[in-house]
């Protein structure tokens, strides 16, 4: 190759090379303008919303800049706008809620880079990250170097800004209020001096200091404020004015902002405040006739829900009509029900509903029986505390109250009501002697009521010592006995007294429920004598919730296709059941053949394979190996109760053989049940106890003791 040709070929190459070096100069700064450009106009809108009082973030503009800024700090980690780079990428992550990462970028810069000009912008950006990062110690460290340094007033002027913005927003106005006195008083310009007004004036006015705060808000007004701040300090001028009880003042300021074209938009809430001015003042036919303007002409939901509540309000408390109340109610509730004048709407219109049907006296004379009574007495109940807690008829409650005391004197409630008077008379009239005298005539009137304990501790000035004769002590002794102490004879005393002298208890029914589970779980007698008291106790009470868990122990589903047909752990034969109409002893039947079977059916359960009757084995196990688990496949039938089974123990107490004798209506949990029975052990003094206790005698084929044991299966809690 020739001189010529060579001198050809490296101009080529350094052209490529140079062309090269061109294109990737121009994707770089390509990609790094675009993301300035990005960043600057964000920048340039959240400056301007300031200049209107309240700050918008571009987030979409900041995430544009974040996007090209990583990728030039990426791909051109030695490029001379890395530094720029790395404060965008701070200021954007500060801006778009992203408070860490904006500090990891801009401590990068400033350990990096100490003498870029972005250093003092970065070291406020960090101060402002740790201050929402909640890093208060170490924020105030930065802040206080920025103030006490050699930094410009918009430097010192926005770190003041911005933690007296942080601790407004935390409630904590007494921490924000010196940043925003030194803002208004020399670090700020005239926008930022007025915010800073506007600041210490809310935080007054939040602080519930209306004198303070409504010359905070008229300091403002002199400060020239553009034409939402205006109206804001108004405003709130004829608010402070209300709770000053300088009605007329306030008054004016509204009249000020009404007459002004400017605020054409805010006439509703305008109107209702002056409506609340007239109504503070007493005129309350002018207070119902710009409420009334709001509710019909205003397109806002919101303002027509709380001009009607008002009007509910003024009808009810004012005109005593509640009739037009329940009216202006609806229309509230019906405006907007997400507001609290809506919510509060409704609830006072269904109180009011209520009447109508509290109000209707009964005829005395109907009451033919003490449920009727007791029905009554707690409608009339009702209706006083509806007077007193609701609507805010302190007299009506009273008088309320008197007439159920007085018609009603046999009622359940009476001693309650009694109560309730007591404290009535106290809180409306202060009148403690009264108030206990009430009280002392209830115990008079009501020795062993269950109300007792309450009649003690309701005097205001007591003198009486409760005694051991009303229906709680009982219960309550008897189920420390039977639960805490185990002590079943001393448990069953205190069941059988409370039955036996208090039959108008609330305590009653569950006590004589107590004696028969007692009886059932402890002092078996073996036969069927406990499932005709089950039987006895479910149609005697009927409805109550103790009847329901009775009929529950009498009814014993058995499902034939469930039945084990094949000898069970070496036992010949299967339990004999009765086949015949199985249903519930409870049912809904006059076919006593049925009742019979079925009782027979129960009383199968303790006849063992020889006919002799096996005792019921009440111990616990004091081992389970094979954990009884809710089976998750019965979730949906919610099945609860005893299972029945007889099992074969020997002197060690472990389980020989079991006899599955009752079902419940899942295969698998009675397939669980029963790998949890033949996994049990039972304390050999426990089972010799009950041997030689009943003389039992050894089962002729292996030995062993067969006894009946009640096995009982709980609902998961999930499913409770």
């Amino acid at each position: 190759m020739n001189i010529k040709n060579v001198m050809k070929l490296s101009i080529f190459i350094f052209s490529a090379i140079s062309i090269l070096v061109l294109l990737s100069g121009c994707v770089y700064f390509n990609t790094f303008y675009n993301a300035r450009k990005a960043f600057n106009e964000a920048e340039s809108a959240r400056k301007e919303s300031l200049k209107k009082g309240r700050e918008t973030v571009q987030r979409n503009k900041y995430d544009i800049a974040i996007e090209k800024s990583l990728k030039v700090i990426e791909e051109y980690p030695n490029s001379s706008w890395y530094d720029d780079a790395l404060f965008v990428l701070g200021v954007s992550y500060y801006y778009t809620k992203q408070e860490d990462r904006a500090e990891r970028r801009l401590r990068e810069l400033l350990a990096n880079y100490p003498k870029s000009k972005f250093v003092d912008d970065s070291k406020l950006y960090l101060a402002k990250s740790k201050l929402q990062q909640g890093s208060i110690d170490e924020a105030s460290v930065l802040f206080e170097e920025i103030f006490l340094g050699k930094f410009k007033r918009e430097f010192k002027t926005e770190a003041a800004l911005a933690l007296a913005k942080y601790f407004v927003e935390e409630k904590d106005y007494e921490q924000a209020t010196p940043y925003l006195r030194a803002v208004r008083d020399s670090l700020g310009n005239d926008i930022e001096k007025r915010r800073a007004q506007q600041y210490i004036a809310d935080g007054l006015f939040e602080k519930y200091k209306f004198k303070d705060a409504l010359g905070a808000y008229l300091q403002l007004l002199g400060m020239s404020p553009d034409q939402e701040e205006t109206y804001h300090a108004t405003y709130r001028a004829a608010v402070c004015s209300f709770r000053l009880q300088s009605i007329e003042s306030g008054m004016d300021y509204l009249n000020k902002l009404i007459g002004d074209e400017l605020y054409f938009d805010s006439l509703g809430v305008l109107k209702l405040r002056l409506a609340e001015g007239y109504e503070l003042d007493g005129d309350l036919i002018q207070a119902e006739n710009y409420y009334s303007e709001v509710a019909t002409e205003s397109k806002n939901n919101i303002q027509t829900a709380e001009a009607n509540y008002r009007l509910g309000l003024i009808y009810q408390f004012d005109y005593d009509n509640f009739t037009r109340a329940k009216e202006y109610y609806d229309a509230a509730a019906k405006a907007n029900r997400s507001t609290f004048a809506g919510q509060d709407a409704f609830q006072r219109s269904t109180d009011i509903g209520k009447l109508d049907e509290f109000k209707e006296k009964v005829n005395l004379d109907t009451l033919k029986t003490q449920t009727a009574v007791d029905d009554a007495a707690a409608r009339q109940y009702e209706l006083a505390e509806l007077f007193w807690f609701q609507l805010n008829k302190p007299d009506s409650a009273i008088s309320e109250m008197k007439y159920l005391i007085e018609n009603f004197p046999t009622a359940y409630d009476a001693p309650k009501a009694m109560i309730a008077l007591s404290s009535m008379v106290l809180s409306l009239e202060g009148d403690s002697a009264k108030a206990d005298s009430i009280l002392n005539q209830a115990l008079i009137n009501y020795p062993n009521t269950d109300y007792t304990p309450e009649i003690i501790a309701a005097f205001e000035n007591p003198k009486t010592e409760i005694d051991s004769t009303y229906p709680g002590y009982f219960m309550n002794k008897a189920e420390s006995y039977l639960v805490d102490k185990e002590m079943i004879d001393s448990a069953e005393f205190y069941y059988q007294a409370l039955v036996d002298s208090f039959p108008d208890s609330k305590y009653y029914i569950q006590a004589r429920f107590a004696l028969i589970w007692i009886k059932e779980n402890y002092k078996s007698p073996g036969d069927s004598s406990v499932i005709f008291a089950y039987q006895e106790f479910a149609d005697s009470f009927s409805g109550t919730e103790w009847a329901q868990i009775a009929s529950q122990k009498v009814a014993i589903p058995v499902d034939e296709s469930d039945k084990p047909k094949q000898p069970v752990n070496g036992s010949d034969t299967t339990a004999q059941f009765v086949e015949a109409d199985e249903r519930p002893l409870n049912s809904q039947s006059d076919d006593t053949s049925t009742t019979s079977a079925y009782t027979e059916q129960l009383q199968s359960i303790y006849i063992g394979e020889s006919g002799d009757t096996l005792p019921l084995f009440s111990a616990r196990p004091v081992d389970t190996r094979e954990a009884f688990v809710y089976p998750t496949e019965a979730y949906y039938l919610e099945w609860e109760g005893d299972l029945y089974f007889q099992i074969k123990l020997d002197f060690s107490g472990e389980v020989l053989e079991y006899r599955m004798m009752t079902n419940s209506t899942s295969p698998e949990l009675d397939r669980r049940a029963e790998l949890s029975i033949k996994s049990m052990r039972f304390d050999q003094l426990d089972v010799s106890q009950i041997v030689a206790d009943l003389e039992l005698q050894p089962a002729a084929e292996g030995g062993g003791y067969w006894f009946v044991f009640k096995y009982r299966v709980l609902l998961p809690d999930q499913l409770k």
